[in-house]
């Protein structure tokens, strides 16, 4: 959650792996981000990116769980520079092809990665050299995902599936299909534990709360109460 989900947010959580960011790498994406503010988007706005990004990440190590960093750049470097960062703390990285305001798709950032495959491709490739990265996708879009899924694993340790179906609801097909292919994190409409369950069930390794989390801040404890739910996960 942009504007939300920092260290010292994520913190207040008992939770497996905790995300944060989105946060914006580079210049062009941190102008992207005031521009998306100015119109009532909640952003993180960084004066100097990659170092108030490895702040944020040594702040949140001490937290339960591992740590991921969500990110959104305008060129392979900014990914790349938070890629070494992610190194050297044992933190994932997230490449956000997910986000799909304005403002960063005109930069080529989120969601316009999906329709630029091989971009995204090389990015993942890239940083992957550096740390382990998870691909944050969209559903419900004209694409083949299978085909998308595939070519991302072969660098991708795992991918965050928001399965978004137009005018509301998870696609729980999404997820069993890319779930075949490797470990995924089902995200979408995730609010109980009875649609977390689902999430499971349809083949996640892992499930991801956000808005829920503002909603309910005893959630994941909740979740938790869950046998499933609680139950050890191990990741191909």
């Amino acid at each position: 959650m942009a504007g939300i989900n920092n260290s010292d947010f994520v913190k207040r959580f008992k939770v497996g792996l905790a995300i944060l960011g989105g946060f914006n790498a580079d210049k062009k994406a941190n102008e992207a981000a005031i521009k998306s503010l100015k119109r009532g988007r909640r952003e993180f706005i960084f004066e100097n990116p990659i170092e108030d990004i490895e702040k944020e990440i040594v702040s949140a190590l001490d937290s339960y769980g591992r740590i991921a960093v969500n990110v959104r750049a305008s060129s392979i470097d900014g990914y790349i520079n938070v890629a070494k960062i992610c190194s050297e703390y044992d933190v994932i990285l997230e490449i956000n092809a997910h986000c799909r305001q304005p403002e960063f798709l005109e930069i080529g950032a989120g969601q316009s990665l999906l329709f630029n495959q091989e971009k995204l491709l090389n990015i993942v490739e890239s940083c992957s050299k550096y740390c382990e990265v998870s691909v944050k996708i969209r559903g419900g879009l004209n694409i083949d995902y299978s085909s998308l899924s595939k070519r991302l694993f072969s660098s991708a340790f795992i991918l965050h599936v928001d399965a978004m179906i137009p005018g509301g609801g998870a696609d729980y097909s999404l997820i069993k299909e890319i779930s075949a292919l490797g470990n995924v994190i089902g995200n979408n409409s995730v609010k109980d534990i009875n649609t977390a369950r689902k999430m499971v069930e349809s083949g996640a390794k892992l499930v991801s709360l956000a808005r829920a989390v503002i909603k309910n801040e005893r959630i994941f404890d909740e979740l938790l109460e869950d046998d499933i739910l609680s139950s050890p996960i191990e990741v191909i």
